[in-house]
C-alpha cells in the first residue's frame, strides 16, 4: 500500500487557463478514495496526472513519499481500468487477464496461478477459456477489473468503470468493488460523476466543481454538513432544497412558514437575507399538535416504500419531500408539513458558503486535533519501523 499526494497541483493546456486549480490532497494507503463532481470538473484529468497519462503544469505529486511528477507511467507502480474497456476479441479471458504480466517476467506457474486466484474472487473461473464475445457486458468489465488486480500493484485507479452498465448490474460490481479492494487492501482511487456511487464506496472522497476543490471528508460527513451550496445540492440522491430567507428580528420568514433562529441569531449577524438548506428526508407531514404549514402538492412519485412529493415553496422554488410508506395524494390537494429546526442548514446568500454553529466549530475543533495526532502517531511509527530494519 502507498500514500498518493498532490500538494498545490495545476494543470494548463494553454499555460493561461487552468483546469485544475491548487489540487492538495493526500490518499492514505488502503483507502477507498472517491473523486466526484459534474462532467467537466476535472477529475478524470486528476486521474490521468496520477497515471502519469498526463503532466503537472504546477505544484507536486508524490507516490509513496516519492516525488513523481516526471516519473513514466510504468514507473509508478500502479493499475488502471478505463472508462471504455478494451479487450483481444482474438484472446481468451485467461489470455487477456495475464496478458500485463508479461513485462513483469514473471514465469507462467506464477502467471497461471495469479489468474486463477483473480478470476476466483470476481467469478470468472468458469469462463477462461472463452473469448469475450462469449460471455456478458458485466463479464467482461469483470475481466478489465482483473488484468488490473492480477498485477498486484498497490494502488489502482478507476476511471468511471461502470457507466457503460445498466443500473441494476453497476450496483452489483460495484459492491464487488468495495469488497475486493478490502480483501486485497490497495489503495483505490476511483473517479465516478454518480454521487450515489460515490456515497456508497468511499472511505472518503473529494467533491470538484470546475477544476477546483469543494470539499473533501468522509461520505456521511459532507452529506449532514455541506460547505456551500454546490456541494449541498450536488450529493444525495434528491438534492438538498434551498430557499432564500428574510431575517427578522430572530426568526427567518419564508412566506407563511415562520423558522425560530434559536442559537444561530448570534451567527447570522447584520445579514438582511440568508439561504435556508434542508434535505428532502427531513420534511414530514405535521401531527395535529405541531405548528406546520400547508404548500400545495405538484407531483407524486410511490417508490414502494417510500413516496416523493414535489411542492412549491416560494414564488417559484420547488421542494422534494420524501415520506416514508406509500401516500395517495391528489396533485393540488393541501398537504401540512412540518421541519424541525435542528435539521435545517444556514448558508451565506453571498459567499454560498455554509454558516457554521458554535457546537459545530468545537466539534470541528476537536477533530482537527484528532486528525494531527493520528498523522503524527503514524509518522512515529513509521519511523520506528525504518530504525528497526536498519539494526536488523
Amino acid at each position: 500500500m502507498k500514500r498518493v499526494e498532490l500538494k498545490e497541483v495545476r494543470k494548463s493546456y494553454d499555460r493561461r487557463t487552468d483546469v485544475l486549480s491548487g489540487i492538495d490532497v493526500t490518499i492514505e494507503p488502503g483507502e477507498f478514495f472517491v473523486l466526484v463532481g459534474p462532467s467537466g470538473c476535472g477529475k478524470s484529468t486528476i486521474l490521468r496526472i496520477i497515471a502519469g497519462l498526463e503532466n503537472v503544469t504546477g505544484g507536486e505529486l508524490r507516490i509513496g513519499g516519492k516525488r513523481a511528477n516526471h516519473l513514466l507511467p510504468s514507473q509508478r507502480d500502479l493499475s488502471m481500468v478505463f472508462q471504455n474497456y478494451v479487450l483481444y476479441p482474438h484472446l481468451t479471458v485467461q489470455e487477456n487477464i495475464t496478458f500485463g504480466l508479461h513485462v513483469k517476467r514473471l514465469s507462467k506457474a506464477e502467471q497461471k496461478q495469479r489468474c486463477l486466484e483473480t478470476a476466483e474472487i470476481l467469478g470468472l473461473t468458469d469462463y477462461l477459456k472463452r473469448k469475450p464475445k462469449e460471455i456478458s457486458r458485466g463479464h467482461r468489465q469483470r475481466v478489465a477489473l482483473a488484468r488490473a488486480i492480477v498485477t498486484h500493484a498497490p494502488i489502482c485507479l478507476m476511471d468511471e468503470p461502470l457507466s457503460n452498465l445498466e443500473a441494476k448490474l453497476r450496483t452489483k460490481i460495484r459492491s464487488e468493488i468495495r469488497g475486493i479492494q478490502q480483501k486485497l487492501g490497495m489503495t483505490m482511487i476511483y473517479v465516478t460523476n454518480d454521487q450515489t456511487e460515490a456515497m456508497t464506496v468511499a472511505d472518503r472522497l473529494m467533491i470538484l466543481n470546475s477544476g477546483e476543490v469543494q470539499q473533501i471528508g468522509k461520505p456521511l460527513h459532507i452529506y449532514n454538513y455541506p460547505v456551500n451550496t454546490f456541494v449541498a445540492s450536488f450529493i444525495g440522491a434528491r438534492p438538498m432544497n434551498l430557499i432564500e430567507a428574510e431575517v427578522n428580528g430572530s426568526s427567518l420568514i419564508v412566506d407563511e412558514w415562520t423558522v425560530p433562529m434559536s442559537d444561530m441569531i448570534d451567527l447570522i449577524g447584520k445579514r438582511k437575507r440568508v439561504m435556508i438548506g434542508v434535505r428532502p428526508e427531513n420534511i414530514r407531514a405535521a401531527r395535529q399538535d405541531e405548528p406546520g404549514f400547508d404548500v400545495t402538492v405538484a407531483n407524486v412519485e410511490v417508490q414502494g416504500t417510500e413516496t416523493l412529493i414535489t411542492f412549491h415553496m416560494g414564488s417559484s422554488d420547488q421542494w422534494i419531500a420524501r415520506l416514508a410508506g406509500q401516500w395517495n395524494l391528489e396533485v393540488g390537494k393541501s398537504l401540512s408539513i412540518y421541519i424541525e429546526d435542528q435539521h435545517l442548514c444556514f448558508f451565506d446568500t453571498s459567499s454560498s458558503q455554509r454558516i457554521i454553529s458554535h457546537a459545530e466549530k468545537l466539534a470541528n475543533f476537536r477533530g482537527d486535533l484528532s486528525g494531527e495526532y493520528t498523522a503524527y502517531r503514524n509518522k512515529v511509527e513509521g519511523l520506528e519501523q525504518a530504525v528497526g530494519r536498519v539494526n536488523v
